[in-house]
């Protein structure tokens, strides 16, 4: 049975490197196990979940919000092993749960376009994003 918490409070930041090595999230931060980084980013986040598989966790996400007009959701990602259960779309809708008023976005893995479109994203025609670095994500 998985289990969603929210908040900072709760995570064991270790299985949460672990998720992010395994899933290649976090900018890159994930592969380098780049703890101080990763939990500096989720402490200046509006709001966090975390799906729990007992007592290891097998997802989460973020989002970073005004709590008024807008909000954005990033690193979401379910371990491999546990992907195609609702564990994402669980991690989803938490996230949105109480923020239904805000214009949420996201940035979206190649493999994981139809996912959002099946919890009602859309793509946005003039999104621009500036990356630190190369990105296969970025067009000329």
């Amino acid at each position: 049975m998985i289990e969603y918490k929210l908040g900072a409070d709760v995570i064991d930041w270790e299985s949460l490197v672990q998720l992010y090595y395994e899933a290649d999230g976090v900018i890159g931060l994930g592969k380098e196990r780049n703890l101080p980084k990763i939990k500096e980013a989720f402490h200046h986040s509006y709001k966090i979940v975390t799906a729990w598989n007992g007592n290891r966790i097998v997802g989460a996400g973020r989002m970073l919000s005004d709590g008024v007009c807008y909000g954005w959701i990033h690193d979401m990602a379910v371990l491999p092993s546990e992907q195609k259960q609702g564990i994402g779309r669980g991690i989803v809708e938490a996230l949105l749960d109480g923020n239904e008023k805000l214009l949420v976005g996201l940035t979206s893995a190649f493999g994981a376009v139809e996912f959002y479109r099946k919890l009602g994203f859309k793509r946005h025609k003039t999104a621009h994003a500036k990356y630190p670095s190369e990105s296969t994500y970025l067009e000329d």
